[in-house]
């Protein structure tokens, strides 16, 4: 009688080890579906670049990038576009380093810089800029080309 409770037992342990790992396997799998619809990259670059945050939001006829750049000179910021990109490049106000860190021993950043990818009816020729220097928030709105009745058609 105890012999038929021990393996009983060890039954039910061994469901719930097979359970657990099954589980495990299930998680892993998901998360790694999850992570590959993202691009993961670093934010910042060995020569001293740093990738600042952007929002871009398309409204019915122009697109509005929102981007954060704290401890930027205002003053030295450069937007170019070119195709459907809208490139952005403004030098800090001081270099910020950082020692110590677990990869690198020592890094210093001097810019941000930042590329944004828009679609092809962006006209990016013709952006605008507000900036908010108080905040260190620049919006930048790219207007949608015009199109022709016949392409709506």
């Amino acid at each position: 009688m105890f012999e038929s409770r021990r393996r009983r037992r060890k039954d039910i342990l061994e469901i719930i080890k097979e359970f657990e790992e099954a589980l495990e396997r299930e998680f892993e799998e998901i998360f790694d579906r999850f992570l590959s619809h993202y691009e993961t990259k670093s934010m910042w670059c060995s020569d001293g670049t740093l990738e600042p945050l952007v929002e871009v939001k398309e409204e019915e006829d122009k697109y509005l990038i929102t981007v954060d750049l704290p401890l930027a000179n205002l003053k030295t910021l450069s937007i170019t576009g070119k195709y459907n990109v809208v490139e952005i490049r403004c030098q800090l106000k001081k270099d910020v380093r950082l020692d110590r860190w677990v990869i690198q021993r020592q890094t210093t950043f001097r810019e941000y810089r930042k590329a944004v990818e828009l679609p092809e009816d962006a006209d990016v020729s013709k952006f605008q800029v507000r900036k908010y220097e108080n905040f260190s928030i620049i919006e930048i709105v790219v207007p949608k080309k015009f199109r022709s009745l016949h392409e709506l058609r």
